[in-house]
């Protein structure tokens, strides 16, 4: 039988079997905990973007925030790596060797890839994508100069940025995804949601200029109003369900779980518009937490596609309900101004926002097909 040594709360195969390295739940709270100063450094990064019309160059206190964590982040998981060939050599048998010697060795036949946590694969490319944007960054920084607003957001490099973050930080997620067993707690399920926030608010991030939260719509005197903020109802609830339904499909949530999803996500979204921080977090946090009382109520599973449909077309509807509400009490007082939208358009804006969040839940439970009888003979 194959040894297996516990280093930091792995359990990890000898390299001889071509194993690869298991990742643990201490390993993946780790990573959640250092990925708070990266994503961190990101929202700081955007809110000096949006709030500091003087920003002329790439070395700013937040870029510094926003690449040590990128480091911090790259440093974790390359000293779990180490640890993992390490803890292999040591199976074998023999002294120890250095850390020059046993990364040289793990190169032929690629025997440091199986020295990478399971789960975390893709992290390892996100944090090269992440690398080599920067450096783009950098150059299209010195060339273009300093975006603005949305601009930040659309800038090619900036998306490279996005595109390395967003595998880098759903490790942890694709580590639980790939594990067996376990309670629907906190404890053992805390790092997965962590890392679905930090995915979903990162996208939320990128797509800033198109959320009902920042943006109140419904109280902006504008002749397109009302289009641009059902299109942004829409395209936002589409993005939230989709991570939701994800979470719903592999595990059973504790409670708490979507409360704490939305009202992160609405808090980290202020940085875009501080004066929005009465519509953007009591709207998330209320509900996300209606949300997990419909789920307790429901028990929505695979199992029972129709309580998945109706929680799912619930959610949204509830959300842009309490949207509309947090609206009629503040904005008369944050923004001068109460809901101008006609009865038509606030009325109907949760309703279609809930069936799009309905057909959502075709794509994660798709119709039974009925299997076609064969064509008899004719006698």
């Amino acid at each position: 039988m194959a040894s297996k040594i516990d280093t930091l709360g792995f359990s990890l195969p000898t390299v001889k079997e071509k194993a690869r390295a298991v990742s643990s739940l201490r390993f993946d709270w780790i990573m959640v905990i250092v990925s708070v100063w990266w994503l961190g450094g990101l929202f700081i990064d955007g809110w000096a973007h949006s709030n500091i019309p003087q920003l002329e160059t790439f070395f700013t206190p937040w870029h510094a925030v926003f690449y040590s964590g990128y480091l911090a982040v790259a440093f974790t998981l390359l000293v779990q790596i180490l640890l993992n060939l390490r803890q292999s050599a040591r199976s074998r048998g023999g002294s120890t060797p250095s850390l020059v010697t046993l990364a040289r060795e793990s190169l032929p036949g690629n025997r440091w890839l199986r020295a990478i946590p399971t789960g975390y694969e893709l992290s390892v490319l996100g944090l090269a994508i992440f690398g080599v944007s920067g450096i783009g960054d950098l150059t299209w920084h010195l060339i273009f100069g300093i975006e603005r607003s949305t601009e930040a957001l659309l800038s090619p490099t900036h998306l490279g940025l996005a595109l390395g973050i967003g595998l880098a930080l759903s490790g942890p997620l694709r580590a639980a995804w790939r594990r067996s067993g376990g309670m629907p707690s906190w404890r053992q399920l805390g790092p997965a949601i962590l890392s679905l926030t930090f995915t979903f608010s990162l996208l939320t991030f990128f797509t800033a200029y198109a959320s009902p939260l920042i943006t109140p719509w419904p109280i902006i005197d504008a002749n397109n109003s009302p289009t641009r903020g059902i299109t942004d109802i829409l395209l936002i609830t589409a993005l939230t369900m989709s991570f939701v339904l994800l979470a719903l499909r592999r595990w059973r949530l504790p409670f708490g779980t979507f409360a704490f999803m939305f009202g992160l996500n609405g808090a980290l979204m202020v940085v875009f518009s501080p004066h929005s921080l009465l519509v953007s977090v009591p709207t998330a946090l209320l509900g996300g937490l209606a949300a997990d009382f419909v789920y307790r109520f429901l028990q929505p599973s695979l199992d029972q596609p129709a309580s998945v449909r109706l929680f799912a077309f619930l959610v949204p509807v509830m959300f842009y309900a309490l949207y509309f509400v947090d609206l009629a009490i503040v904005g008369p007082v944050i923004f001068q101004g109460g809901i101008i939208w006609s009865v038509p358009f606030w009325a109907g804006a949760p309703v279609i926002a809930g069936i799009a969040g309905f057909l959502l839940s075709f794509v994660m439970i798709p119709p039974a097909q009925v299997a076609e009888e064969k064509d008899k003979p004719v006698a």
